[in-house]
């Protein structure tokens, strides 16, 4: 299926659809009606050769929709979020179950965390399993293991799960349902519009024009979205944030962009070492100088000439940030010192790494631009 916009091009055999909690439910009923929509959308496009997979927000809601007499509306602790979540994750699959049943679409359950994309062979793991349920004809539905993940009951999560999955998966397009149209410049002010295209390569700072709120139930917000859709456009994977609320909304999307709002980059395509990098999560920080900056920006790789600083505790082979002395985050990769040494060696020549570590062997560079991602 082709998505065309504005002359540009975009051949989706694979998209990754995020379902927001408010897509399920509103904390007093479920919305059945809103779900068979989406599946029987699904299945139709399915028809067309699309393959889909889903990350589904939604299972606390769910479980805590159980407990409204008990819990009201408040806000809820960790521990009452993980709990719910173990009760809501069952309802939520069983739902997913019966509107693509309808449909003889078989749907699985995948619950990830963030450790599983921080080694290499569960990376690998995952990325196979999700492969073989496409191959399959499976639609997987995704979901943060949020009755043990504590870290990942967080503002705004499933959002960036959705982009790791949509890198992960190798997925075309990856589309994040929300209760808006899309991202409007100004949101909330009488001068706000929607924004159709945005290419992240070229916009100036767009966190001023989000407006965000942090509600109940949900943990998701713009600001979120728009961190997610630079992380999927790292390796060319167009986002788009759409309404879940309006009728045939991913056909409207997928049909040149006639609802939404969709983030585009000018980069080439990571290979799946490099997408892999991108997935983990940094252990620490190297802040560097312009020169540095300028050679990274180059696709060159980080001498400790050109470190300024170190932050954090890491070990060889971790992710690290590398940013600018202005704070911009310039790039991420897999480092070859600890910070201890990075400690040493920066500002120095490479040449001088030996006799400063006392060390024969290591290597000249701090992170080579093979194991790094350039931003």
């Amino acid at each position: 299926m082709r998505l065309e916009v504005n002359g540009l091009k975009f051949e989706i055999g694979r998209a990754v659809i995020k379902l927001g909690t408010k897509q399920v439910t509103d904390f007093n009923t479920i919305d059945h009606a809103n779900l068979e929509k989406f599946a029987a959308e699904v299945a139709a496009l399915r028809a067309r050769g699309v393959e889909f997979i889903l990350t589904a927000s939604g299972a606390i809601g769910l479980g805590r929709l159980q407990f409204k007499d008990k819990l009201g509306n408040g806000k809820l602790d960790l521990s009452r979020k993980q709990a719910l979540a173990g009760v809501g994750q069952i309802e939520l699959m069983e739902l997913f179950k019966q509107k693509f049943a309808a449909h003889g679409i078989p749907v699985g359950q995948v619950l990830l965390t963030h450790a599983i994309f921080d080694n290499r062979n569960t990376y690998l793991n995952a990325r196979n399993t999700l492969n073989t349920m496409l191959e399959m004809g499976i639609v997987p539905v995704i979901n943060e293991n949020d009755s043990v993940a504590v870290e990942e009951i967080r503002f705004g999560d499933n959002d960036r799960l959705g982009a790791l999955v949509a890198l992960l998966t190798d997925s075309d397009l990856y589309i994040m349902l929300s209760d808006i149209d899309g991202f409007y410049s100004d949101y909330g002010t009488p001068e706000s519009k929607l924004m159709k295209i945005v290419n992240l390569d070229t916009e100036p700072s767009l966190a001023r024009h989000a407006g965000d709120k942090e509600f109940n139930l949900s943990t998701g917000g713009m600001v979120t979205k728009l961190e997610a859709a630079r992380l999927t456009n790292l390796s060319c994977v167009p986002s788009v944030i759409a309404n879940g609320f309006k009728a045939g909304i991913i056909t409207a999307v997928m049909d040149n962009l006639r609802e939404g709002t969709i983030f585009i980059s000018n980069r080439c395509k990571l290979s799946q070492k490099k997408r892999w990098i991108s997935a983990k999560r940094p252990r620490g920080k190297l802040v560097i100088d312009d020169g540095a900056v300028g050679a990274v920006r180059a696709h060159k790789s980080l001498l400790p000439s050109g470190i300024r600083m170190v932050e954090g505790k890491f070990l060889r082979g971790d992710l690290v940030l590398v940013a600018g002395t202005d704070g911009a985050k310039v790039a991420a990769g897999l480092v070859n010192f600890d910070a201890g040494e990075c400690a040493k060696i920066a500002g120095h020549k490479s040449a001088e790494i030996e006799i400063l570590l006392g060390e024969h062997g290591r290597e000249d560079d701090v992170i080579h631009i093979d194991n790094m991602v350039v931003y």
